[in-house]
């Protein structure tokens, strides 16, 4: 444990930073137990008060849990812990602009034709029954509620995501779909679901022949249409 006495000068943030080092560089690993209130301020010739208050940010921070009659221990960091705050909540109103909505296409197009590659190259017989299940609820969907279509479109994009088997990917798939559920709300209202099914049904037959760039050619061709077709509805 690397810990040592402290300035005195702003003594709550030297106490904080150093703890979160410690738990950065992988000094205190997941799941371990960290030294209590006394201790720490033994430890750093500080007061109970000052070490309390650095254990509390740490745990907003999401760093640590403490454990009611035993203490407190470092929490095990996944990758997208900390990416929910960077969506802006401009994003998440549901009264979008176009200007908004076409970031948020112009980001699909940046990261979803990757994603789309990866998922071709990895995914397995069970998951593209599952992809094909999905495909023919949206196509009931599309005639019956676009509710309840875009929650299968979302759906969709998630298996994808799981395909790739990879963990960031899949828990930004998870973050993202309050935003997308936005989006494509507003984009199916306005220009229907067409386009939508057409490429799904593409990208099912790129993945089922396990061709990466196949896939990631439909899932360009179809963000680049669902952008072209949108920006049709600003005139």
């Amino acid at each position: 444990m690397n810990l040592s006495p402290v300035k005195k000068t702003s003594i709550s943030d030297q106490v904080f930073e150093q703890l979160k080092t410690n738990l950065i560089d992988g000094t205190w690993r997941p799941g371990e137990k960290i030294p209590s209130e006394n201790d720490l301020a033994s430890a750093f010739g500080v007061s109970r008060v000052t070490a309390r208050q650095a254990l509390s940010r740490l745990s907003t921070l999401g760093l640590i849990e403490t454990r009611l009659g035993e203490g407190s221990f470092v929490r095990e960091i996944k990758p997208g812990d900390f990416l929910q705050d960077m969506i802006p909540n401009v994003y998440l109103n549901y009264e979008l602009s176009h200007d908004s909505i076409r970031e948020v296409l112009e980001f699909r197009l940046l990261y979803e034709v990757e994603v789309a590659g990866l998922a071709a190259q990895r995914i397995n017989d069970a998951q593209i029954l599952q992809l094909e299940q999905s495909y023919e609820k949206m196509k009931k969907f599309a005639l019956q509620s676009l509710e309840n279509y875009t929650e299968e479109d979302l759906s969709f994009h998630s298996m994808l995501a799981q395909a790739t088997g990879n963990s960031l990917v899949i828990q930004l798939s998870g973050i993202m779909n309050d935003l997308l559920r936005v989006t494509i709300n507003k984009l199916t209202s306005n220009i229907g679901t067409d386009n939508g099914l057409h490429y799904h049904h593409k990208l099912i037959r790129a993945c089922r022949s396990h061709d990466p760039q196949a896939a990631k050619s439909v899932m360009l061709e179809h963000l680049q249409q669902t952008l072209s077709d949108f920006q049709k509805t600003e005139n």
